[in-house]
């Protein structure tokens, strides 16, 4: 059974003109086995967002997806999960 990991790593930072600031990092991960018959693939994207007072707001989405192929036909499920947190500094 063969295994092909990729791993890639995005991460960017950014300053708005009032002094709030933005963060984006996104992974993502693939997995091939059974000479391709098989694969997944995990990505997860985490937003963070502050403002000019400290107020800090988190967006991550986590998705998945299989995939298997047999017989010529390729049957792929994927799933997606969403969170959002918020922080007040007051």
């Amino acid at each position: 059974m063969k295994k092909i990991i990729l791993v890639s790593l995005l991460a960017v930072a950014g300053m708005l003109a009032q002094g709030d600031q933005q963060s984006t990092t996104q992974t993502t991960t693939t997995e091939s086995k059974d000479h391709g018959k098989k694969q997944q693939t995990n990505s997860t994207t985490s937003t963070t967002d502050t403002d000019s007072q400290g107020n800090r707001a988190t967006n991550t989405t986590n998705t998945t997806t299989k995939s298997k192929r047999k017989h010529g036909k390729q049957k792929s499920t994927t799933t997606t999960n969403s969170t959002s947190s918020e922080t007040d500094k007051r």
